[in-house]
C-alpha cells in the first residue's frame, strides 16, 4: 500500500485486486492512507475501491468515508478540469500523436485498433475523428470511465471465493464466463464459481494517462485521433 504513490498512474488499478482477500485492519488503513494521496486519488473511483474496503473491519470503513467524500468532490470537478485542460493544450501534431498512440508511453495500440494495426480490447478507432469532437476525445482519454461505447461496457464478476474481476465480458457461456481484464490478461471463471455478474462502472482503460503524458504529447494524441477518419 505504501508503494502505490510510486507507481505510474495507469498501473494503480492493476494493483488494487491484491487487497481483495485481506481483512487485516492495518492493511486496510494503510490502503486508505495511500488512496488518499492526491496523485493516487485522482486515478481511482469509489466504485473501484469500495467493494474491497467494505471487507475490512469497522475502523477501516470509517476511515474510508472521508476518502469517498473526496472522490465524490473530484468527480464533480471533472467538467471544470476538462474545460481548463482543453484551454491549456498547445497545438497538436498528427505525426507525433501517432507515435504517442503506438508508443510504450501511451500504449493505446495495445487495446485499440486503427486500420489493420492494434488490439481488440477496446473500440476500433479507425474513424473516430469523424464521429467525435476534440472535447469528446479528450474526455475519453482523461476520464475513461465517464462514458462507455456500446458492446464495450465493463462488467464486474464476483466469485464464490471472494475474488472480483472488472473487465469486458468476452464470453458468456453456460459453463464459464471470460473477462478481459486488460490488454495482456483474460480471466476465465467456471459458471459454478460465479456468485454475481453485474454491470461495471470502471473502464478497462486506466485513468491517469494525462499525468503520464506531457501536455504536448496529450495534444498530439488528440490531434492524431481527430485525423482518423
Amino acid at each position: 500500500a505504501r508503494k502505490l504513490d510510486t507507481l505510474p498512474p495507469a498501473e494503480v488499478g492493476k494493483v488494487l485486486p491484491a487487497f481483495d482477500r485481506s481483512t487485516d485492519p492495518k492493511v486496510g488503513l494503510a490502503l486508505v492512507a495511500a488512496l488518499s494521496e492526491p496523485g493516487v486519488r485522482s486515478v481511482v473511483r469509489v466504485e473501484q475501491i469500495k467493494p474491497a474496503l467494505d471487507k475490512y473491519p469497522a475502523a477501516v470503513k470509517a476511515a474510508a468515508e472521508k476518502l469517498y467524500a473526496q472522490l465524490a468532490e473530484s468527480r464533480r470537478d471533472e467538467i471544470t478540469r476538462l474545460d481548463t485542460l482543453l484551454k491549456e493544450l498547445p497545438a497538436g501534431d498528427v505525426r507525433r500523436g501517432q507515435a504517442v498512440f503506438n508508443g510504450a508511453k501511451g500504449q493505446c495500440a495495445a487495446c485499440h485498433k486503427i486500420g489493420y494495426v492494434g488490439g481488440l480490447v477496446g473500440p476500433d478507432l479507425t474513424r473516430i475523428g469523424g464521429i467525435r469532437a476534440e472535447r469528446d476525445l479528450l474526455e475519453a482519454v482523461v476520464f475513461p470511465s465517464a462514458s462507455f461505447v456500446r458492446s464495450y461496457e465493463p462488467v464486474r464478476v464476483t466469485t464464490t471465493d471472494g475474488r472480483v474481476f472488472n473487465g469486458i465480458l468476452s464470453r458468456d457461456a453456460p459453463d464459464e464466463v471470460e473477462v478481459v481484464v486488460d490488454a495482456t490478461k483474460t480471466e476465465r471463471v467456471a459458471r459454478a464459481d460465479v456468485e454475481a455478474l453485474a454491470p461495471g462502472t470502471v473502464s478497462v482503460m486506466p485513468a491517469g494517462l494525462d499525468q503520464q503524458l506531457t501536455r504536448q504529447e496529450l495534444a498530439d494524441l488528440v490531434a492524431f485521433l481527430r485525423a482518423c477518419r
